[in-house]
């Protein structure tokens, strides 16, 4: 009889500097079965990417000192290969160009559930 265990998915690393936010979308990912961890700018979301592997993040773009933009650049030029879905109510100007191997969905803020859920659950699955 052989015993496999099945390793733990990676987290979801929710990135966004409005507390509320980070929040409710810990609280929502919960409810959807996914476990989550949080970090409040750019600079901290770097850092637990360094050290971590997560099945996606979700990232807001507009954050003071470190933006979602200096992550994503971050991830590209370390060749990460896990899914961004940027969250956020910056405009079309601000969210064109992003490098498609990184960013895989923008989600505009306000934003609805269920769409970022289903988003979320057709890049992680």
């Amino acid at each position: 009889m052989s015993l496999i265990s099945e390793k733990p998915s990676p987290p979801i690393l929710i990135v966004d500097d409005d507390e509320p936010t980070r929040g409710l979308l810990m609280a929502v990912l919960r409810r959807s079965g996914y476990e989550s961890e949080l970090a409040s700018d750019g600079a901290e979301a770097i850092t637990l990417l360094r050290e971590r592997e997560y099945r996606a993040v979700i990232l807001d773009l507009m954050m003071p000192a470190v933006s979602g933009h200096d992550v994503i650049e971050f991830l590209s030029s370390e060749s990460r290969h896990v899914p961004v879905v940027v969250c956020t109510a910056a405009g079309g100007a601000n969210t064109a160009g992003f490098d498609t191997s990184v960013v895989k969905a923008v989600v505009r803020k306000p934003f609805d559930i269920e769409q970022l859920v289903m988003t979320v659950r057709a890049l992680v699955s």
